[in-house]
């Protein structure tokens, strides 16, 4: 009889201790940026305090189960970690047994967006959690191209980035223009490559356009307005702006001249 009420407290208790033991991420959704390592939230509770030799962490992904980090036996076990991920990951050993078991992941890229899992098993419980990882760069500074041909002018801004942004390119009243858009990569760096281009026919003597980049991901805006001026130069006043030029240009000239004479004749006087 004994024996038995102790049989179901000991179940009664091992059972509590299951359900009270859950295993939660702080965010849903991670947004890593580029050039800067990202730490993928996880905890457990109730936590273990140094007691760690019973805890098994594992970081893996939700689509294929590729192993980013194992954690057990109170250290960290990297013989099953995909090679995507070597020399990428760490964990938080002196928070471990205070119930967090986040990971950090460095030098992340456009290759490491995607779904993972955190799972937590301990002689208190287990569970799991799924966090969604997700990748952004912000996009360079605008490049631009100008081409003119006598029929038309052609305007290209080349800019680099992540993920495909927004493109807007608009005239003078604001509406919106017909604009050509390539989109390559990722390339090794994580960026895409963007170039986009409008033609203006008959342009007229100037042209005054914007151009608008809106990377979503990051609430990144680049506007950019472009301003020219078609109109044909005057000869005559472009005379008239040159010859003072060049008249300055001989005056100094003949000042340094004068200062290197003075110079030597002094280096020969003292010579002397």
């Amino acid at each position: 009889m004994f024996l038995l009420a102790t049989v179901c407290f000991v179940l009664r208790f091992t059972g509590s201790s299951l359900a009270a033991f859950e295993v939660s991420v702080p965010q849903r959704r991670v947004l890593a940026v580029r050039g800067r390592p990202v730490v993928l939230g996880c905890s457990y509770a109730p936590s273990l305090g140094n007691n760690l030799e019973k805890l098994v962490v594992t970081w893996q992904t939700a689509e294929d189960n590729l192993v980013l980090h194992s954690f057990y036996f109170g250290r960290d076990q990297l013989d099953k970690q995909n090679a995507r991920y070597r020399n990428r990951t760490s964990m938080f050993h002196p928070l471990l047994g205070t119930g967090n078991a986040s990971l950090r992941l460095d030098r992340v890229g456009p290759q490491d967006s995607g779904r993972y899992l955190c799972s937590v098993d301990s002689l208190l419980g287990n569970g799991k959690a799924e966090v969604q990882l997700e990748y952004a760069a912000f996009y360079t500074e605008p490049k631009l191209n100008i081409q003119v041909h006598p029929s038309n002018i052609s305007l290209q801004y080349q800019s680099e980035g992540y993920p495909a942004p927004q493109v807007q390119w608009t005239d003078s009243a604001g509406c919106n223009l017909t604009a050509r858009e390539e989109l390559s990569g990722p390339g090794e760096d994580g960026l895409l490559s963007l170039r986009t281009s409008v033609t203006l026919k008959d342009p007229g003597p100037g042209v005054n356009l914007s151009f608008t980049l809106r990377n979503a991901a990051l609430g990144q805006v680049l506007e950019r307005p472009v301003c020219l001026s078609l109109a044909p130069c005057d000869p005559v006043n472009g005379t008239r702006v040159t010859i003072p030029v060049i008249c300055v240009l001989c005056l100094l000239c003949l000042v340094l001249a004068a200062i290197l004479c003075v110079q030597r004749k002094r280096i020969g006087r003292q010579r002397g």
